[in-house]
Formats: structure tokens, sequence, C-alpha cells
């Protein structure tokens, strides 16, 4: 092996390795902000050890994008609960909270017990028919979708997006059935966290229309 193939000594490797060293000590730092900063994640780690945040989404900027865009409400409906931490912190901003998945962890269950938190009905399902069954008579004012982006997610907003405020997770360009959605919408009636979610709200107010030139 030539000194070219060295990964210790070739010059295009090592910026590559520090690059990427550098970028998982900023994620790093990110997600342990994340948990330090809410003091109910911080429990939950304390309580249930780092494994149960695999695959969250509350390290995308869940807590942020709704706290910037002053998002509250009565009801929300999540679609895709897995272990329950992405509908604790939907908890803190609406009265209640329906959380729907195909997949039945039992963590979800002991980490709102473990919170003492009431406000979050959990409904285990096993095809997408029991979505609407879920939401039959129930009126929200929003809804998180993070189910399945590949098969679902068309069929997710049109079974939600009556209530105008829906949060798509995983909203990047090799995720197409989610971007080119989202994409789609009214441009000025989308917000991008940047970090995968996008947040539309039809009723966010369009540009102010151009005045008419006189002559």
């Amino acid at each position: 092996m030539s000194d070219l193939d060295d990964p210790v000594t070739d010059p295009v490797t090592i910026p590559n390795i520090e690059y990427w060293t550098r970028a998982m000590e900023k994620q790093v730092g990110a997600r342990i902000d994340i948990v330090m900063g809410n003091p109910l994640l911080l429990s939950v780690y304390q309580k249930f050890g780092a494994g149960v945040f695999r695959r969250s989404s509350v390290f995308h900027g869940l807590e942020r994008i709704l706290r910037d865009n002053a998002v509250r409400g009565k009801c929300a409906f999540e679609i895709g609960t897995w272990n329950g931490l992405t509908a604790v912190i939907l908890s803190q901003f609406f009265d209640e909270v329906i959380t729907v998945d195909i997949a039945h962890n039992a963590a979800k269950h002991a980490i709102l017990q473990h919170l003492g938190i009431t406000n979050v009905r959990c409904v285990d399902i096993s095809e997408n028919a029991e979505k609407a069954m879920a939401l039959k008579g129930i009126k929200i004012d929003f809804a998180y979708l993070d189910g399945n982006h590949a098969e679902d997610t068309e069929s997710d907003f049109d079974l939600v997006r009556r209530c105008g405020r829906v949060l798509f997770h995983e909203c990047w360009p090799f995720q197409s059935p989610v971007w080119e959605l989202v994409r789609s919408l009214p441009y000025h009636q989308v917000v991008y966290s940047g970090a995968g979610l996008a947040l539309w709200d039809k009723f966010r107010p369009g540009p102010e229309p151009l005045e008419p030139r006189n002559g």
C-alpha cells in the first residue's frame, strides 16, 4: 500500500476525517443541549437511558419550530408515536394529544407514566384505515406526520389537512414523497426548519400585494 492509500497520511482523507469529526461533535453537542434543556426529556434520559431516543425527531428541532411559530391549540394528532418522546413535546403545547402507530412499543406507556403526563392518548393500530377511526368525531387543530413517508404521505395529509396546520417530518429532497408534496403547497404557507421539519400553515398570511403603478 502506498502513502497515498494510507488514510493516516493521505492529504485528501485527513481533511475529510477532520470535517466529519467536527460535524459529529456539533451534532452530539446539539442533542445534549436538547435533552438538557427540557426537564421532561432529561428525566426520561435519567430513567430509561439513551436507547429510547433512537430514531426520535425530538433531535430535529421539534420543540423549537413549535415555539418559534407560536404553535399551540386544543388537540393535536400525531401519526408515528414510536417511543412517545415527540408526544411528550406536543403535550406541552396542546391540551390533548392523540398519537397513533403500527409499532406497539411498550416504552411509550412507561415514559408517559413516569412523567405523569395524562393528556396524551396512545392508539395502537394495525392498518391505515384505523387512523381515520381514531379521528372520528374529533376536531383537531394541528397534526404531526411521522409515519410511513414512502407510502402514506399523501393519504396521511389528506386525512388531517382540514385542521390547517400540519408539520411534516423528513422533508428532504431524498425523501421525495414528503418533499414533493410540501413543495406543491403555497410557498408562503410553509416554514422550513433546516433539520428536516416543514410546517404548513394555511392561515399564514401571504405577501403584501404590489400597489398599482400610475402611468
